[in-house]
Parts: structure tokens; sequence; C-alpha cells
């Protein structure tokens, strides 16, 4: 019976320390991803905040830096084009890109623009943040 008893018990011993190993383990684990949540959070790109971003000098500055591409003006080319894009925290454009083209390079003359203007960051409960932004840039020719 001895012999039964310290298996028993040193099977016992085992069982706790390796319970003890695992929630020693997974404590650690969790503690870990918190903070990488975290880090996720700050990051976090918002669709919806209290103030959206805006361009600095308004629509006027963005259409002054667009160049009506040379084959949508000899095709007549007309119309708008939808591009979206993450405004971030210092009102830089990142990853723009065109949702919806009218074709004969206006897409890629609206992201062109659209990178080199400045904007006023969005903001949520008063703390700025990243904000996916939606936007159309109509291409119109003059009648002459």
């Amino acid at each position: 019976m001895d012999g039964k008893n310290t298996i028993s018990n040193d099977m016992k011993r085992f069982i706790k320390i390796a319970f003890t190993a695992v929630l020693i383990i997974a404590f650690g684990l969790n503690t870990v991803n918190a903070g990488a949540v975290e880090n996720d959070v700050n990051d976090e790109v918002y669709t919806v905040v209290d103030e959206m971003p805006e361009i600095i000098g308004g629509n006027q500055a963005l259409y002054s830096k667009i160049t009506y591409p040379r084959a949508a003006v000899r095709s007549g080319v007309e119309g708008r084009v939808f591009i979206q894009f993450i405004v971030d925290k210092e009102g830089n454009v990142q990853e723009p890109k065109v949702l919806r083209d009218i074709g004969a390079g206006c897409g890629d003359a609206a992201v062109e623009a659209v990178k080199d203007v400045k904007f006023k960051p969005g903001r949520l409960n008063g703390e700025v943040v990243n904000v996916q932004f939606s936007m159309p840039v109509t291409f119109r020719l003059e009648n002459n």
C-alpha cells in the first residue's frame, strides 16, 4: 500500500506543479496580449468621429493640385472619381486608393492631388485620431 500512496502523492504533486505552470504561462500571455491590444487601440483607424478631417485651405486647395490628364481632355472624360484614404494624427494622407474611377488617368490624378494636401486631423472625444476618409473628386472640362 505504501507504494501506491507514494505514486499517488507523486502524481498529485506533478499535477499541481503542471497546473501551476500552465496558470503562470497563461497569465503571462494575457499580460503580453493586453499590451498589444492597447497599442492597437492607440493606432486604430476610425470611420465615425466627432470631428471629421478637413482639408487645410478647403476643396480649393485640393483642386488647385489637380492636373487634368491629357488623355481625359482629348477624350472629353468628365465625372467623379471616388477615393478613400486614411488621414493620420498628423494630418497626412496614408494608403490612398481609388474606389471608383472614370478612366483616362483621372483616378491617378485624384490620388496624387490628395496626397499633396494637408488635412486638419479628425477628433474623437477631444483626442486626435486616425480616420478613414472617402471623398469624390469631380473632373469637369470648361467649355470654350
